[in-house]
C-alpha cells in the first residue's frame, strides 16, 4: 500500500516537473524571439538603421509598423501553449484523485481562466483604448455571466457534494421524484441507476443541493 502511494506521488511530481520545464522553455523562447524582433525591426527611419542592417532596410521599414501585431500574435501563440500545458498538469493531478469528468472540468476551467488572462495581455500589447476595452469587457462579462450562472451553481454544488458526501455509492435515494441507486458523483451531475437497471438518471448537482433528498435506510433483521 505504501509503495503504491509513493509511486503515485512520484508520478505526480514527475508530471509537474515535466510540465514546469515546458512552461519555462516556452517563456524563454518567447523572450528570445521578442528581443531579436525588437532589435531587428525597431528602426523607423533609414538613418537609424545600423550599417550591417541597411541592406535589409526595405524589409525592416515595411515590417516596423506591424511589430506590435507580431508581438501580440507571438504572445498569444506561446501563451496558448503555456495554458494548454498548465491545464494538462491540472488534469493529470486531479485524475489521480477523482474521476475523468471532474478532472476534465478542472482542466477546462484552467484553460478558460488562462485564455482570459492571455486576452487581457494581448489587449495591453495592442494598446486597446481603455474605454473601448471596458465597454467590450463589461458587455462580454454580462453575457458570460448570464450564460454561466447555472453552470457555476451546479459546479459549486458538485464540489460541496464531493466534500460532504451526503450519500455514497450503492445508496438508494429519491431526488425530485427520481429514485435510483447512486452510481457516480460527478462535478456537474449525480448519476443514478434506475431500480430496474434499464436507464441512467442524471440529476444536476444544483438540484441535489436545493431539493429534499430521501435516502433509503437499510434495516438489519436481528433475532
Amino acid at each position: 500500500m505504501g509503495s503504491k502511494r509513493n509511486s503515485a506521488v512520484k508520478s505526480r511530481m514527475q508530471n509537474f516537473k515535466y510540465g514546469s520545464v515546458k512552461i519555462v522553455s516556452y517563456i524563454v523562447i518567447l523572450i528570445i524571439i521578442l528581443i531579436i524582433l525588437n532589435y531587428l525591426f525597431r528602426w523607423t527611419t533609414y538613418e537609424e538603421i545600423p550599417e550591417h542592417l541597411k541592406q535589409y532596410s526595405t524589409i525592416i521599414l515595411f515590417i516596423n509598423p506591424y511589430i506590435p501585431y507580431v508581438h501580440a500574435l507571438l504572445v498569444f501563440i506561446f501563451g496558448y501553449l503555456i495554458t494548454n500545458t498548465l491545464s494538462g498538469i491540472v488534469y493529470r493531478y486531479f485524475i489521480k484523485i477523482t474521476d475523468h469528468p471532474t478532472a476534465s472540468t478542472f482542466k477546462t476551467l484552467t484553460k478558460i481562466f488562462g485564455i482570459g488572462i492571455l486576452l487581457t495581455i494581448v489587449a495591453s500589447i495592442l494598446n486597446v483604448n481603455p474605454a473601448t476595452a471596458l465597454t467590450i469587457g463589461s458587455f462580454g462579462g454580462l453575457v458570460v455571466g448570464f450564460a454561466t450562472q447555472t453552470v457555476l451553481s451546479h459546479l459549486i454544488a458538485g464540489v460541496f457534494i464531493l466534500i460532504t458526501r451526503p450519500f455514497t455509492f450503492g445508496d438508494i435515494v429519491t431526488i425530485s421524484g427520481q429514485t435510483g441507486v447512486v452510481k457516480e458523483i460527478r462535478l456537474m451531475h449525480l448519476v443514478l441507476d434506475s431500480l430496474d437497471g434499464s436507464a441512467e438518471i442524471l440529476i444536476p448537482c444544483g438540484t441535489v443541493i436545493s431539493q429534499v433528498l430521501l435516502k433509503k435506510k437499510l434495516f438489519s433483521n436481528t433475532s
